[in-house]
């Protein structure tokens, strides 16, 4: 059995409105492409599979800036 991937779409028309889907994972798109960029790629890799409230993230979310940044540092040397 295939897992069930919860999604929200905001309508951008109505700023009120909740549309709250299930979608199949086999049906997701990745969220970004490889950059072809390690540093940066390694990242990216760690946001794969979050889910549930931003919040809940917050080390990830600043592991995922570092690294970002350390990148564009090391381009800039």
């Amino acid at each position: 059995m295939s897992e069930v991937q919860r999604t929200v779409h905001l309508d951008v028309a109505d700023e009120d409105v909740l549309l709250v889907q299930e979608v199949h994972e086999e049906d997701v798109l990745p969220v970004w492409d490889p950059t072809g960029q390690p540093l940066v790629d390694e990242a990216l890799e760690l946001l794969q599979g979050l889910s549930g409230d931003v919040h809940d993230h917050a080390a990830v979310y600043d592991e995922v800036h570092r690294r970002l940044r350390d990148s564009l540092a090391s381009q800039e040397s």
